[in-house]
């Protein structure tokens, strides 16, 4: 029969992709929600990145104190049940050990109790001054190498980046054991792109080099990841990176991914002729969705979109707007997709990846519920049939609208979009088509007799 969700399936759909959802699932992100609470509560993020960078809030020396973000704004955040992690890192010009090398602060081979040891000093008024913040991210984009590239904020060696979060790890757990220290955050391609040993290996070499890292769990209690445009590499390096993480004997550790998107560029209200990648706003969407279900696939604890909403200063540092919300508020397509995705997987206990062909395929399980999540990765529309497994609720594309199936008592038929693939990578659509979500759910078992 051909299904079109009605009645209770209707009503189960509106309580996936409807506007409230409370309390938020802890592990769906969005960086700087605090720029815009309202919109963060009707998106359902569940946690929120929030920027502190030493060299902006004490710009001129020790006596500075000019935080971001006022106490009362942050704890409000909390208050609406959106953890507030920290990303920490920048060197004012003043505390460098070295006038000429970004990063590394003077001091740092003291003891953390040295008041010499000027990082320490710092972290420990940052966590003073928050002392609600649980877990902080140490450092972000380390791998990035040239001089002149904005983003480069590191000019010291993997050693040295060891000894930086030795003492950020042994400062804020002596100060709040139960607080998370997490390794931030690596781009990879960075590296990559040329050739060069991936800085998450060298780094892991150094750290093996150190003859306390084993006693402190490796100076981290997670690592992060910022991954951009391609869905496919989520997966990919999420794995890549567990994997290295093993092959140098440290097991498994939660890995958050902290930033992902793919900027539009042609948006209307921040168009982008010289784009690296040609990237409409339905792709944003679909890429929202794909690199979601793909990266809980692969086994990343957290995701987090940067970023909520545009503002007047990224235009300055951006070539592309990555907002899920427009300067203006208006909402792009992209935001309906991650709210979608949010209320589909709330809740999820396990994820996998079932199919990478001309089609993906992501399972999700949830209790007593089931996602699957589908789309095509080429540029024409793609018939797929399902196992049915459960008692069907709902059907519904990348941006929570409805679709009919065809549902017969042990088979789920569906036609997937097409990719509009503006973008190849290795003669593959980079970004698939609206992905579509199918939910089930058991049925209660048969009391006894």
């Amino acid at each position: 029969m051909c299904c079109k969700p009605t009645g209770q399936a209707l009503l189960f759909l509106m309580g996936i992709v409807g506007m409230a959802a409370a309390p938020p699932d802890p592990r769906f992100g969005v960086v700087e929600s605090v720029e815009a609470p309202p919109l963060a509560e009707v998106l359902g993020a569940g946690w929120t990145r929030v920027r502190f960078a030493w060299h902006e809030i004490q710009p001129h020396g020790p006596e500075d104190w000019n935080p971001p973000w006022p106490t009362e704004r942050l704890e409000a955040e909390r208050q609406a049940g959106r953890e507030v992690v920290a990303l920490v890192l920048g060197t004012p010009f003043w505390a460098r050990a070295d006038p000429q090398i970004p990063g590394i602060p003077r001091g740092l081979d003291r003891d953390e109790a040295d008041p010499g040891n000027l990082w320490a000093v710092f972290l420990r008024r940052l966590k003073t001054t928050y002392p609600f913040i649980r877990t902080w991210i140490i450092w972000n984009e380390p791998d990035i190498w040239d001089p002149n590239y904005p983003g480069y904020n590191w000019g010291g060696s993997e050693a040295d980046f060891v000894r930086l979060l030795r003492v950020s790890y042994r400062t804020l757990k002596g100060l709040s054991p139960t607080d998370r220290v997490l390794l931030g955050a690596f781009s990879y391609w960075w590296d990559a792109a040329y050739g060069r040993r991936p800085y998450f290996e060298r780094f892991l070499a150094a750290l093996a080099r150190d003859p306390e890292a084993r006693r402190f769990n490796g100076y981290f209690d997670g690592l992060c990841l910022n991954l951009y445009f391609n869905p496919d590499t989520l997966y990919d390096l999420v794995r890549w990176h567990q994997a290295r993480l093993q092959a140098y004997g440290w097991g498994r550790k939660p890995l958050w991914i902290t930033e992902t998107n793919a900027a539009p560029s042609d948006d209307p209200a921040w168009p982008v002729p010289s784009a690296m990648f040609r990237i409409d706003l339905e792709e944003q969407a679909a890429f929202i969705g794909q690199a979601t279900a793909l990266a809980l696939a692969a086994g990343a604890e957290r995701i987090s979109i940067y970023k909520l909403i545009d503002n007047a200063v990224d235009r300055f540092a951006n070539p592309e707007p990555f907002g899920l919300v427009r300067e203006d508020g208006s909402l792009r397509p992209a935001f309906l997709a991650y709210q979608t995705a949010i209320r589909a997987l709330a809740g999820f206990r396990s994820a996998r990846l079932v199919e990478r062909s001309t089609l993906a395929l992501v399972e999700v399980r949830q209790g007593d519920r089931r996602t699957l999540i589908a789309w095509s990765r080429e540029d024409r529309p793609q018939p797929l049939t399902l196992i049915r497994r459960g008692v069907f609720q709902a059907a519904f594309d990348g941006l929570g609208r409805p679709v009919e199936i065809q549902v017969s008592a042990s088979r789920y038929r569906l036609t997937l979009p097409p990719a509009r693939c503006q973008h190849r990578l290795g003669g593959r659509c980079m970004i698939g088509g609206l992905p579509i979500y199918v939910v089930e759910t058991w049925p209660a078992p048969t009391p006894s007799p």
